[in-house]
C-alpha cells in the first residue's frame, strides 16, 4: 500500500540548532539573521517522501531544499545544497 502521507520524523532542538550552525558557518552570515527549517512532503517525481525547506532570512531572502527528514541531514548536505543555490540562486 503506498504511504501517501509518511509520517514527519521527530525533530530535537539540538538537531534543528546543529544544521543552522552548519549554515550560519558554511555560509557566513550573522548568528542574528533568523533561519527557518520545514519538514515538507516531497511532491517532486524521484524524491524521498521527505524534504527540507530553509528558509534564510537575508536580504534577498533566499529558500534551498534538501531532500531529507532533518534529523538525517549531514554537514556535506548543507555544503552541497549551499553549493548548488549559488550556482542557481532562485531568491523568493
Amino acid at each position: 500500500m503506498l504511504d501517501l502521507f509518511p509520517q514527519k520524523p521527530a525533530v530535537t532542538t539540538e538537531q534543528l540548532q546543529q544544521v543552522k550552525d552548519w549554515l550560519y558557518e558554511i555560509w557566513q552570515i550573522d548568528r542574528h539573521t533568523v533561519i527557518s527549517l520545514s519538514q515538507l512532503q516531497c511532491q517532486d517525481s524521484g524524491c524521498p517522501p521527505i524534504q527540507t525547506a530553509i528558509a534564510i532570512m537575508t536580504s534577498p531572502h533566499r529558500v534551498i531544499r534538501i531532500h531529507k527528514a532533518i534529523p538525517d541531514i549531514t554537514y556535506a548536505d548543507v555544503v552541497q545544497a549551499i553549493a548548488a543555490n549559488k550556482n542557481n540562486p532562485k531568491k523568493s
